[in-house]
């Protein structure tokens, strides 16, 4: 083979790949995990990210199914995508959120997804071995579309408006002189309090009267993830990174102030203690998320016992548009 055509067969097989990547993964996607279980893929593709919700239930007994969110997003260095469930839709039975990886590939002329899902690691589940399957695409849109999936698909949207060309030099601007704001001296502002770092192990006291909640931290949206009635007024939250190590790293405000800053996310949970002010009815824990670490979104398992003995675990995703938070109602017995 001349080096001519060696640098052309090159050339279009660099092509073929970059085509073969671009093809849209909107859709639904159907096929077997190794031949004892139903799997169905319903996708939105934004770029080299992902949106939807997965349907799977055993052969021999569809009784037992689940509906989950997922997300997930391309690696170019492995040339495959990775996605990971977020929450639960529905489902029959005790289920579990998983983790895919697949490659797109070609069987017969036909586009095909090849990959093998998991377990999603917890602190409860290690993992486990990987089922093998192959999905064919059986519609070019997803069975349906949820707010849950429009949500994650706002936060992959570029810019409605690219920004401007500057085709002239700006004119210089006359500065002008702001007033000073006007300080309302009948109300105290609160002082600042400095929270001491030991081990991970926070206790804050918060300062605020106010009986509302904050709606935004630093422009994030704030979804509640749960609204939780406890009566004691210390409480203490053991947060946990829901998922892969993969470098997850959050802050938490109570009551719209940051008592925990910049710490990282591991199968080691970061213990943060609480001590409610009785003069307020509802109190806020905000999750911010400080990176989306190398899997995104930012996933976290909240972990919380109440004095009667019930206990919760709530599992948050956060990204760098959205917060989650809790809020407890404060009811002294």
């Amino acid at each position: 083979m001349t080096f001519i055509l060696k640098i052309f067969f090159t050339i279009i097989v660099i092509m073929f790949a970059q085509v073969a990547q671009a093809q849209k993964l909107t859709g639904t996607w159907e096929g077997e995990m190794e031949g004892y279980e139903f799997l169905q893929l319903n996708i939105v593709q934004i770029g080299n990210n992902l949106c939807g919700y997965s349907w799977d239930y055993e052969l021999s007994n569809k009784k037992s199914y689940c509906k989950a969110y997922f997300s997930g997003k391309y690696s170019k260095l492995l040339n495959e995508w990775f996605v990971e469930g977020s929450s639960f839709m529905e489902q029959g039975g005790g289920h579990v959120l998983m983790q895919l990886k697949f490659k797109i590939q070609y069987e017969e002329g036909k586009m095909v997804l090849k990959g093998s899902c998991r377990i999603k690691p917890s602190m409860f589940f290690a993992g486990g071995d990987p089922n093998s399957f192959v999905l064919q695409k059986t519609s070019s849109r997803p069975t349906i579309i949820t707010q849950t999936m429009k949500d994650c698909m706002a936060t992959f949207q570029p810019p409605e408006k690219p920004f401007p060309k500057i085709t002239a030099s700006p004119k210089k601007e006359i500065p002008v002189t702001k007033k000073p704001p006007v300080i309302n001296k009948s109300k105290t502002l609160p002082p600042i309090v400095t929270v001491p770092d030991i081990k991970d192990s926070i206790v804050a006291k918060s300062p605020v009267k106010a009986n509302t909640l904050p709606v935004t931290t630093n422009g994030r949206v704030d979804k509640e993830l749960r609204r939780i009635v406890v009566h004691d007024k210390k409480i203490t939250l053991n947060i946990y990174d829901n998922g892969t190590i993969d470098g997850d790293t959050i802050s938490i405000y109570y009551n719209g102030r940051p008592i925990l800053k910049n710490k990282g996310l591991t199968a080691k949970p970061l213990v943060v203690e609480i001590e409610l002010d009785e003069n307020i009815a509802l109190h806020s824990i905000v999750l911010f998320a400080e990176n989306l670490g190398s899997i995104p979104p930012n996933t976290a398992l909240v972990v919380f016992t109440t004095s009667d003995g019930k206990r919760y675990e709530l599992y948050s995703s956060t990204t760098l548009q959205q917060n989650a938070s809790i809020v407890f109602e404060y009811k002294p017995k």
